[in-house]
């Protein structure tokens, strides 16, 4: 992984205080403020737990589709911590499945978007722009995930 920080100016909250993506007029992706830090920044299962309510059968199958579209479209301001990055990166030496098997009702989905933080500005523009549609099921190429993974993160 490359050490590197994207910059990224904060969301704007909307009425209600919570954060809408909305990609088109059926499609909304809520992000509770509260679980944005300081810089912006949201993990992946945050994201999709917020927009469903923390129900964990939706939230996985969502996290599931956001590695999926971000992987697929090499995404490349998906952060992790240094400490993240090294115990994802040593769990997917011991255990490969952590990266190949992200499907619906993995829990390897849990691991790995739960370290997975990206801006929420950023994320916004990339779902709406790539088109992110949540009820497709994106499935990289095992090797693409490795390469996403090792060489378009950043650790910081």
């Amino acid at each position: 992984m490359e050490d590197r920080t994207p910059e990224m100016a904060a969301p704007e909250p909307v009425a209600g205080g919570k954060l809408v993506v909305e990609i088109d007029p059926k499609t909304e992706i809520v992000v509770d403020p509260s679980v944005i830090d300081e810089d912006g920044y949201v993990s992946l299962w945050n994201a999709a737990s917020s927009t469903m309510n923390a129900d964990m059968a939706k939230t996985r199958a969502l996290a599931s589709r956001f590695l999926g579209f971000l992987c697929k479209h090499d995404c490349d301001f998906v952060v992790a911590s240094s400490t993240d990055a090294g115990y994802l990166d040593e769990r997917f030496e011991r255990e490969d499945k952590l990266l190949y098997n992200w499907n619906v009702d993995s829990e390897n989905v849990d691991v790995v978007s739960q370290h997975a933080y990206v801006p929420v500005e950023g994320f916004k523009q990339f779902l709406k722009t790539k088109k992110f549609n949540p009820s497709t099921t994106y499935s990289p190429r095992r090797a693409d995930r490795v390469t996403w993974f090792k060489d378009q993160w950043c650790v910081g």
